[in-house]
């Protein structure tokens, strides 16, 4: 049992942990690339999440004037993956389901056997190229269960991404202090010598 343990301890420094600390990019838009990446990938949309973060990124770029770290929003929508989104949507969806109980909607009811099994017919389907599995999918997920579990998504997106905002700026930046003094040097002088500027 170690050893699988191992390995996803591994997987999760690797691909979630590393990026963030081996970023030079300022804390501010360090920790609000991490904050885009955690709410898209709390969101019902794996299969584009990436492309999603990237183009929030060209927005706030150009649009916006605001920059953030693509490399940090783009590793951290693999929070969610295909071993975790069974989980995660159907949480989704049930809380969407509550809140819409909650505040006298009608809406669906569905187990997490019928979800489980209809959402693993479409990705396992065979003949499927992963464009049919993205329409399926997004048909399944959007259309026919869509409302509950996009706005249901929402409760967890939002705190997370928010936590994610600070958390991130905190780790980062006692993380580099930490490089600073191994090298001798106050963290002004690192932040200088190796801080992105565009």
């Amino acid at each position: 049992m170690q050893r699988p343990l191992h390995a996803l301890k591994e997987k999760i420094y690797q691909n979630l942990i590393k990026p963030v600390l081996q970023s030079v990019s300022p804390l501010k838009e360090a920790a609000l690339g991490s904050a885009v990446g955690m709410f898209v990938g709390m969101t019902p949309t794996v299969g584009i999440q990436m492309w999603a973060v990237f183009m929030i990124w060209l927005f706030c770029k150009y649009i916006l004037k605001t920059k953030f770290d693509l490399v940090i929003g783009t590793a951290l929508v693999w929070i969610s993956n295909p071993l975790t989104m069974f989980f995660l949507y159907y949480g989704f969806l049930v809380t969407g389901i509550a809140f819409f109980d909650l505040v006298g909607i009608e809406s669906i009811d569905i187990s997490y056997g019928m979800f489980q099994q209809q959402l693993s017919g479409i990705v396992n389907a065979p003949g499927s190229g992963s464009w049919d599995i993205f329409l399926n999918g997004a048909q399944f997920l959007l259309v026919d269960l869509g409302f509950p579990m996009i706005l249901g998504s929402l409760f967890y997106a939002t705190p997370l991404a928010i936590l994610s905002y600070f958390l991130t700026s905190k780790v980062l930046h006692n993380y580099r202090k930490t490089c600073a003094q191994k090298m001798g040097m106050d963290y002004e002088t690192w932040r200088r010598k190796f801080e992105k500027e565009d």
